[in-house]
């Protein structure tokens, strides 16, 4: 069989590994991302990642806000493409889409399914505590990331790891695994699958700016996992003198027997739920950059048994 005709569908970095590896192997024909918006204090339009790459390399991009309008079905179907992957792209797929390919649509998603189908898996994972986590390969259907399983590859999930670590390594692991499942339906022109067992499904609902408001009740290692979880995207938050401070790294300790939610002494440590202490180490106070806990400690006025909302 001559080279798959691909068509790519994704937005963020984490498409872009996936995308490399077609790109360099495969009959990449044309790629389909979100539109680009208005973004950061200047209000200048941002391009996806996905959409930068198809510019450095003049590959044919679209970028529709959804596909109900005919034209814009009729872009996938006139490139008569044998398969379509996708990976984070953000917008529904309606079945009229699934089926345009020959061999269907592969997805590359960020978790071990069924568990944490959805729209933020490697938070979910980490917030609930999961040991491992992993890259599932797809075959996709009109259903929610509940598509048969082609391929999965696991990794450990450790105490220390935060979201952009997990993400970084399964973006890696994502390039690598579509790449294996394209060259077994290119070799063999069809694919083993395995049909998820409903039983176990999960579901991974996005993230609030909310959701990272920190319980200060909660016990130090839910609370690191919070930390953790929320690292980069949207940070993990508390306020002190009415001003929000986000928290991307801190370590535990104990036992105390002060009231939750107090400022310990002048290294800035706080009583959490359980008798644990969380000693912040990374910080950003609003408006500001990122800065270790003795940068911030200098520049923050602050009293020792003072009461954190």
């Amino acid at each position: 069989m001559k080279s798959l005709k691909v068509v790519f569908m994704g937005t963020p970095e984490f498409a872009l590994p996936g995308l490399q590896s077609i790109y360099k192997n495969f009959n990449l024909i044309g790629c389909f991302t979100k539109p680009s918006r208005p973004a950061g204090r200047g209000q200048k339009i941002s391009h996806s990642s996905v959409k930068n790459f198809c510019i450095k390399n003049n590959l044919p991009v679209f970028t529709p806000k959804n596909f109900k309008e005919e034209k814009e079905i009729n872009h996938l179907k006139n490139m008569n493409c044998d398969v379509l992957v996708v990976a984070a792209y953000g917008i529904i797929l309606p079945e009229e889409i699934l089926s345009i390919p020959k061999f269907g649509a592969l997805n590359i998603h960020a978790s071990l399914l069924p568990r944490w189908r959805g729209a933020a898996p490697i938070q979910r994972a980490i917030l609930s505590g999961d040991k491992e986590t992993g890259i599932t390969i797809m075959q996709m259907n009109e259903k929610l990331d509940a598509g048969a399983i082609v391929l999965q590859k696991k990794i450990e999930i450790k105490e220390k790891n935060t979201s952009e670590e997990i993400h970084d390594e399964l973006a890696k692991i994502g390039g690598k695994l579509i790449n294996d499942a394209l060259k077994i339906l290119q070799k063999e022109e069809k694919i083993k699958t395995t049909p998820q067992d409903e039983a176990n499904a999960t579901y991974a609902k996005k993230i609030s700016t909310d959701e990272a408001k920190i319980n200060w009740n909660k016990n130090g290692k839910d609370i690191l996992r919070q930390i953790k979880a929320f690292n980069p995207i949207p940070g993990a938050w508390f306020t002190v003198n009415n001003e929000r401070i986000k928290i991307f790294d801190a370590d535990i300790s104990s036992p105390n027997n002060k009231p939750v939610g107090l400022i310990l002494d002048k290294k800035f440590s706080i009583s959490c739920g359980n008798g644990d202490i969380i000693n912040p180490k990374i910080l950003q106070r609003s408006g500001k950059s990122q800065m270790n806990i003795n940068t911030f400690i200098r520049g923050f006025r602050f009293q020792v048994n003072q009461k954190i909302e």
